[in-house]
């Protein structure tokens, strides 16, 4: 495959998207990926540096994919393709300009829906029961470009955030392998994204995971499992101002089945027994 192409990601879902291009036979000049000292601040982080050694591409470690002498590097590489995958900074209209094939880019939701911040860990919150990957053409306004493809998935009632990112992970690795031979031929889709009539939903931050046991079990038992690793936990504050960080909860329906062991809280309608926490 002739396409000559940039790569930007930090997370795992750029990880295996990437691997999805190599595996189609396509290589990769060059990756830009965050400083390793930004792991534990970071939900997701892997290193890119094993894959990039693995298949000969240059590894530039950026906090500002944006910074002038990275705009000047990628214009010296002349690339045909940027793909963004994994990266939670916007990417600025001068590098988007740069390629002749554009910048395309993923988002873990069926836009316009969540478009904005954290969309799988919205949709569990919100309740959903089917959520997706959009592949798009990237704009300087976030998640606005038209979309080439989206795939859907159910989220099931054991799906937890990280096991929804590996859904929206595969699912990013079969669009890659599916449209980017038609990206190349100029063949592939561009259908309108109405994402700016859209509200874009907001960051999430560590002080957000407050639980909140006035709402309905279904609710508390979705806000646990959005916020679960890899993220920083939902929590609550014990008897003695401890605040404890629940990584697993379960709607207790039988109250025969409570030990007095168990940590249990009631809700508007039924107990959660807490799991794991720490």
């Amino acid at each position: 495959m002739s396409l000559k192409i940039i790569f930007i990601g930090t997370v795992q879902i750029g990880l295996t998207v990437l691997e999805a291009v190599y595996s189609s036979g396509y290589l990769v000049d060059s990756i830009f990926t965050l400083p390793t000292e930004k792991k534990d601040q970071t939900s997701g982080f892997v290193d890119f540096a094993p894959i990039a050694n693995k298949n000969s591409a240059r590894l530039i470690r950026t906090n500002n994919i944006n910074d002038e002498d990275h705009i000047k590097y990628i214009e010296m590489c002349l690339p045909d393709l940027i793909i963004v995958c994994g990266w939670q900074r916007l990417v600025s209209k001068k590098i988007l300009d740069i390629p002749k094939f554009g910048t395309i880019g993923f988002h873990s939701s069926l836009l316009p829906r969540y478009r904005g911040r954290a969309p799988i860990n919205w949709a569990i919150i919100m309740g959903e029961k089917e959520t997706g990957i959009t592949m798009f053409y990237l704009t300087p306004e976030a998640d606005s470009g038209d979309i080439i493809a989206q795939k859907s998935f159910p989220i099931l009632l054991n799906d937890d955030c990280d096991t929804l990112y590996g859904k929206s992970a595969q699912a990013g690795a079969d669009l890659i392998k599916m449209y980017l031979i038609q990206i190349e031929q100029r063949t592939a889709p561009r259908l309108h994204n109405p994402s700016l009539s859209y509200p874009a939903y907001p960051k999430r931050t560590p002080v957000d995971g407050l639980i909140d046991f006035n709402r309905s079990s279904l609710d508390v038992y979705n806000f646990v499992r959005a916020l679960t690793r890899p993220y920083p936990g939902a929590y609550y504050y014990n008897e003695n101002g401890e605040k404890v960080i629940v990584w697993k909860i379960e709607i207790v329906f039988d109250e025969n089945s409570i030990n007095n062991n168990d940590i249990v809280f009631s809700t508007l309608d039924f107990n959660v027994r807490v799991i794991d926490f720490e």
